[in-house]
């Protein structure tokens, strides 16, 4: 499978028509009318409507999309090659998941001999890299999954690390972001000690059993709060099947019964491929009445979703008041 190549068609080129200074002129009038905004010198995109107005997932997408924009007006601007797009860039190009918002600075890779620095919007990375660790995407390049993972892991953006790996350990991933620990293991060795051991850190505590974003979000910041980290997808059995958990914890100081955690995403009970042809009220009352055999069988439960995610002291409220205590220092 080959990366899907840059898409160009939102960007217009003021530098390619140079030469015209009536089409450079008529770019400024329709900056000057509010109908085109610049990505970069000599770069400019249409005006897009406020993100807040995008509902739910395709809010996500068009922002990957625009910041899609943003990494290839530098592509098209930098005056070096190759262009070599790593870290955060690297993870929209691929379409690894994050849980931050994409910002305005975008990660280049330059050879470790290099004297550019960061700025202008660029962060610029000067840890060189080898052949096999970069792959084309379009007039560019990125690096390889396996690389991305590695340098996020050294740099120490443990959530997005995570939520990445996670996503690139699944059997349900694509097959060009699908890796093993070990893949990323063998990144890691080529390059030296700096970052290695918070790098192994966050690679062994990858998990490819979080089904999605949110409950590899929901297990670091559990982690950042200092909890004892819970055992996924425990299966259950009752009369009629069984049920897998999101989270598990057993017995513990201050527990007198196990817990089952269950993160509820935004389209749980509103999007037809999780409804499986039930109305929002019908995927209600069945969660309900699996919750209720749950209690059922000794167990105490908990739910949150990204609110509480996203603001950690309203899910260690929400832990503390399910028995759940700290066992280390708190990271947050």
């Amino acid at each position: 499978m080959e990366l899907e190549p840059p898409d160009f068609t939102r960007l217009r080129l003021a530098f390619r028509d140079s030469s015209h200074g009536d089409a450079v002129r008529a770019f400024e009038r329709r900056r000057a009318r509010g109908e085109l905004e610049a990505l970069r010198v000599g770069v400019l995109r249409p005006v897009l409507p406020p993100l807040a107005t995008i509902e739910g997932d395709e809010r996500y997408l068009e922002s990957r999309r625009r910041y899609l924009d943003l990494i290839a007006a530098v592509g098209l601007t930098r005056r070096s090659a190759p262009v070599v797009f790593s870290h955060r860039s690297a993870l929209a190009i691929l379409g690894l998941p994050t849980v931050a918002a994409w910002g305005r600075s975008v990660d280049v890779l330059e050879p470790a001999t290099s004297a550019r620095r960061s700025k202008h919007g660029v962060r610029v990375h000067r840890t060189g890299y080898l052949p096999e660790e970069i792959m084309p995407w379009g007039p560019f390049f990125v690096t390889t999954p396996a690389r991305t993972i590695a340098d996020l892991a050294r740099s120490g953006d443990f959530m997005s690390t995570v939520v990445a790996l996670d996503a690139a350990l699944r059997p349900t991933a694509r097959s060009l972001v699908r890796l093993s620990k070990s893949d990323v293991a063998e990144v890691l060795s080529r390059h030296g000690d700096w970052g290695l051991a918070r790098a192994e850190f966050a690679v062994e505590f990858a998990d490819g059993r979080a089904a999605n974003a949110g409950e590899s979000a929901s297990r670091v910041t559990i982690y950042q709060l200092g909890c004892e980290v819970p055992d996924l997808q425990v299966r259950h059995f009752h009369a009629e099947g069984y049920f897998d958990v999101d989270f598990k914890w057993r017995r513990g100081p201050g527990m007198p019964r196990p817990l089952i955690g269950e993160f509820d995403g935004g389209g749980k009970y509103v999007k037809p491929e999780y409804l499986g042809g039930m109305t929002p009220g019908e995927a209600v009352l069945k969660e309900k009445r699996r919750e209720d055999i749950l209690r059922r069988q000794d167990n105490d439960f908990g739910r949150w979703g990204w609110p509480e995610v996203r603001h950690p002291i309203d899910l260690d409220r929400i832990l503390r008041e399910c028995g759940l205590r700290p066992i280390r220092r708190r990271l947050i």
